[in-house]
This record gives C-alpha cells, structure tokens and sequence, in this order.
C-alpha cells in the first residue's frame, strides 16, 4: 500500500525535474545568443568607429590641402613646387582613405544585413554614411579639378616639372612599402614561406617556423603610408597571424564569412616586421 501512495509524488518528482531540465536549457540558449549578439555588436560598433575616424581623417587633410592651395601665389618657384608635391600627397591620402571607408560600410552593410542579430538602426546609419561618403567624392573630384589648374600654376612658376631623382625616388617607395600573404599552412610551405618543422608536421600538429628566406613575388604589395584595412574572404575564427606587429596598432574583425584587418597605427604596426603572414587555419 505504501508503494501506491509513492506512485504520484513518484510521477511529480519527475515532472519537477523535467521541467528544471527544460528552464535549464532555454536558459543557456539565452546566454549564448546574448553572447552572439554582443559579438555581433562589438563588431559593428568596431567598423562603424573607424569609418568615422576616416572621415575626420579626411576632412583634417582636406582643410589641409585649402591651406596649402592658398600659400602658392607669391612663393619662390622652389617652395611652390614644395607645396604642390604637398598637396599631391595630401588628395592621394583623402582619395586611398575615402575608398578604404567606401569597402568597410560595404562590409558593414553586408555583415549587418546576413546577420540574424540584424540591428535596423545601422541600416539607417549605413545609408547616412553612404551618402556623406558619395559627397566626399563629389567634394574629391571638384578639389582635383582646382589642383589640375594649380599644378599647372606652379609649372609656370617654376618653368620646368623638375623630376625627383631615380634613385631617391626609389629608396622612398622601398620606405612606404610593405606586403602581406594569407593562405593554409601547406599552401605557404609549398611556397618557401614558412619551413616545415620536420617530415611528420602534419602528423603530430607542430606548426611550421617561418623561413629563413623567401621569395616575396607570392606575396601582395601595399603602401603603408596609404593601407588602413585589409579584407580577408575567411571568417574572424579561421585567421591566425602569425608575424610580429605592435599590440594595440591593428584590430582583427568581422563576421562568419569575411574579416577585416583594420590598422590604428601604421607605422607601429608594420615596425617589427614589413611582411604581414596570416594563416588560414
């Protein structure tokens, strides 16, 4: 008689305990999906910042070039010409800037828009930067059209377009470049750029060192001075570097699809070494 009297606590004791199990459960899946859009958050908040830094950037340059532009009439033909390499430098700084923050909204747009985490409140701030952005480039167009005509002023200054020296010339370009390469540990093995650790590396997981020497041909040329982000078609989680750069000079983000490299500081980033190595894992 007893063992019929437990039955139904029996029977409620085990209710009790599924229900625990199921408020356990929908409970961590909260805490994970809050997790994901967080990360979804951060990562947005990470591109949209550095878009607006860009466009500080290039509105501190342009009020630059209008300086400059104004101190040409009544210089020595030397000092014009100066100035006029000057501005040159400071619209091909605007024009390289303006596209890089052109490709991080695309990227912006796209990461938000696939996203389940989807914020509506960036699409709307996405379609905002566009649009300051094709008027940076209206603004970029009418301002080379004035430098055209300034360039041909200080030509008339100076008589002649004197040309830098070659080997000057070159030694600067050597001072700005830089080059990165990105693909699997066996792809850069194969390539000289990384020297397997021993003839059973795959086998046992150790990681190739990089070489000793290797040919930079495979890898891609950029101009440090001009280089605000890399793109990369792998997602965030698959990306390893794998060369020395400054903590604290770049920031690796993005979404389950593509990343994006983004360089705060060019030249801390690229001092300790001028070749940028990313392994796909």
């Amino acid at each position: 008689m007893d063992r019929v009297a437990l039955k139904p606590f029996r029977r409620i004791a085990v209710m009790l305990l599924a229900g625990a199990i199921i408020v356990t459960t929908s409970s961590c899946s909260r805490q994970e999906r809050k997790k994901e859009e967080e990360k979804h958050l951060e990562s947005m908040m990470s591109i949209l910042v550095q878009v607006q830094k860009n466009l500080g950037r290039i509105r501190q340059k342009e009020a630059v070039v209008v300086r400059l532009s104004s101190d040409v009439e009544g210089r020595k033909p030397k000092s014009a010409e100066q100035i006029g390499r000057e501005i040159n430098t400071n619209i091909r700084y605007i024009d390289s800037t303006l596209s890089a923050s052109k490709n991080l909204v695309t990227t912006l747009e796209k990461e938000n828009h696939d996203s389940q985490y989807r914020i509506t409140a960036l699409d709307r701030m996405t379609g905002q930067l566009k649009g300051e952005l094709d008027k940076k480039s209206l603004e970029l167009g009418a301002m080379k059209g004035e430098i055209a005509k300034l360039n041909r002023q200080i030509a008339r200054l100076t008589n002649t377009v004197d040309v830098m020296d070659e080997a000057i010339s070159d030694q600067e370009d050597q001072m700005v470049k830089a080059y990165y390469i990105v693909g699997t540990v066996d792809q850069l093995v194969s390539k000289g750029i990384l020297a397997p650790s021993g003839p059973f590396y795959r086998f046992f997981g150790t990681r190739p060192a990089l070489a000793n020497d290797f040919d930079l041909r495979p890898f891609s040329e950029v101009d440090i001075t001009e280089t605000k982000d890399i793109f990369f078609n792998k997602p965030v989680s698959r990306l390893h570097i794998i060369t020395p750069h400054t903590r604290g000079s770049y920031e690796l983000v993005g979404g389950k699809t593509s990343a994006l490299l983004l360089i705060r500081n060019e030249s801390e980033f690229w001092k300790k070494s001028r070749c940028l190595i990313v392994v796909v894992e």
